[in-house]
């Protein structure tokens, strides 16, 4: 049934993020001013190192010494700039990446609490504790009832697509729970595109399930030392953002198919 469809983040991927540009210049750019000052600096000592100790009466074989001395350090820097180059050039994939992958393994803890049985204890990376910490006040402060986990949604709207999102769960009091459909984030903060995110799998997942989600929110759970953020999304919202997502879907399958 959902062979061949896209993701829903394949769909919204075809969305501009201009902020992206200068977020990659500035690490290049840090990156180059601090090799730079490394290598500035590594340089002038080895000049120092070698003058040490030296005569400071003028003669031909001091300056012979002295241009030896300055063609190894223009050797050196030189050298190793079309490597700074290139590295500076490769940090924000470097960077993104590694923010990835660490974002990945949190939301793997977190995947493994919600699968354990109760009581069972959940071993956690040093790295991951504050998102994981985080998470576990938020679970408790909101009395959470876990409805579903790694929730599959797809739909044939626009074109058909497919994902998944993290938990279905109603929270809150009793008699006045409410059920959310809820995604796990670990970036430094939301981004515009989550509410068509939720609004994609809001309304696929009422498609193919007995259950009638009310609102869907994004819990995100960064690696610093504040709160946790749950960004609730009401359905009046996720209605007109996933009338665009609607349209970006018939946009990729008119590219594509």
């Amino acid at each position: 049934m959902t062979k061949g469809l896209p993701h829903v983040t394949q769909i919204i991927g075809q969305l501009s993020k201009p902020q992206l540009i200068p977020w990659a210049t500035r690490l290049g750019v840090e990156f180059m001013q601090g090799k730079t000052i490394e290598f500035v600096g590594n340089s002038i000592t080895k000049v120092l190192a070698e003058i040490e100790g030296m005569t400071l009466v003028k003669s031909e074989a001091m300056t012979e010494k002295l241009k030896k001395i300055i063609a190894a350090v223009e050797k050196d820097f030189g050298g190793d700039a079309s490597e700074i180059t290139q590295e500076a050039k490769a940090q924000h994939t470097m960077v993104k990446d590694a923010a990835a992958d660490r974002g990945k393994r949190a939301h793997a803890s977190i995947e493994d609490f919600l699968h354990a049985e109760d009581g069972a204890q959940i071993d956690v990376d040093e790295d991951l504790a504050k998102p994981f910490k985080k998470f576990i006040d938020w679970w408790i402060l909101n009395e959470v009832e876990m409805i579903e986990v790694e929730c599959p949604v797809w739909s044939e709207e626009g074109g058909g697509y497919k994902g998944k999102f993290d938990l279905a769960a109603r929270l809150g009091k009793p008699p006045k729970k409410i059920l959310y459909l809820i995604d796990f984030k670990f970036t430094p903060k939301l981004y515009d595109d989550v509410k068509m995110q939720l609004a994609a799998y809001f309304y696929g997942w009422k498609a193919r399930t007995k259950w009638i989600p009310e609102r869907a929110a994004a819990l995100r759970l960064d690696f610093t030392d504040g709160p946790e953020e749950f960004a609730i999304i009401l359905e009046s919202e996720l209605y007109k953002e996933y009338q665009k997502f609607l349209r970006l879907t018939e946009l990729w399958h008119l590219i594509n198919d």
